[in-house]
């Protein structure tokens, strides 16, 4: 070993060096400030909770590869995934597969406003057993199934419920008022593939399904929340880059994270939640 560590140039020791450290050279984590974070943070975790209300990003994998998982594990905070794979932010007026609208609206009416729930054990109804007014953070991530179901980002109507930006205005104050203890996250979705014949035929930079863009959907959200205290955005979407290059690598079907595309994604999450419990108690 000796040997071989004299050949190697200062430059090269120094990056092999921090390698082992768990630095990864890599925009979608930086590893090296995520470690500083991760740990500074962790002291202030052992009794935080966070609620999850999303869709399929958070939603379809509930096993220890999960994204709720590695959250948990990484920071040490206890979250409460109530997300449900084909849901989106906006009314569903089409049933998806044969089940009714458990959009962000519904569920908000359901928890909040004590509207009936549906009576069909199949649903995923986790979030009608959680206390949300014991949760630290909330988290909202909605945005793939809107933009797939072409919902309008925006409209006249600030507050219409039927467009990205409406229902999520609307349920935010919603729950805001409802649970005035937690800091909110707004998650943004991430960059998809469209693939055709094995090859990708393009991506949500420039594809519109009649409600606008990805990047579209992604600055709405980003506007909703700058209107208000307590927020935070993360900007999945630029944060975790997604190309022709690593495509294949972070995502498994064009839409969906990988195993390994999830722990980025988790981790990408960890640094703003690490960040927000050191600004609070640091």
């Amino acid at each position: 070993m000796k040997k071989i560590l004299k050949g190697i140039g200062t430059g090269l020791l120094a990056v092999l060096i921090l390698i082992g450290l768990g630095y990864e050279i890599s925009k979608p984590v930086k590893s090296l400030t995520y470690t500083y974070l991760k740990n500074r943070a962790s002291a202030y975790a052992a009794d935080i909770k966070v609620g999850v209300l999303g869709d399929s990003i958070w939603g379809n994998v509930q096993d220890e590869t999960g994204v709720a998982a590695v959250v948990e594990r990484e920071l040490g905070v206890e979250v409460y995934n109530c997300a449900i794979g084909g849901t989106q932010a906006a009314y569903n007026w089409a049933e998806i597969e044969g089940r009714p609208d458990q959009s962000l609206m519904v569920i908000t009416n359901q928890v909040i406003y004590g509207e009936a729930a549906y009576d069909n054990s199949e649903l995923n109804q986790y979030y009608l057993e959680v206390n949300w007014q014991e949760m630290d953070y909330i988290i909202f991530s909605y945005g793939v199934n809107d933009y797939y179901a072409g919902v309008f980002c925006e409209g006249e109507d600030p507050y219409n419920p039927n467009t990205y930006a409406g229902a999520i205005r609307t349920a935010l104050e919603a729950w805001q008022e409802y649970a005035p203890q937690a800091t909110f996250i707004l998650c943004a979705q991430n960059l998809t593939q469209l693939h055709s014949y094995g090859k990708i035929a393009g991506d949500s930079d420039e594809i519109n399904y009649g409600g606008g863009t990805g990047p579209d959907y992604v600055n709405a959200l980003k506007r909703v929340a700058a209107e208000y205290e307590s927020v935070i955005f993360i900007n999945t979407y630029e944060d975790i880059t997604i190309d022709r290059a690593n495509g294949n690598v972070l995502l498994e079907d064009g839409t969906h994270f990988s195993e390994y595309g999830r722990e980025v994604y988790a981790k990408n999450i960890v640094r703003y939640l690490a960040k927000d419990l050191i600004a609070k108690n640091g």
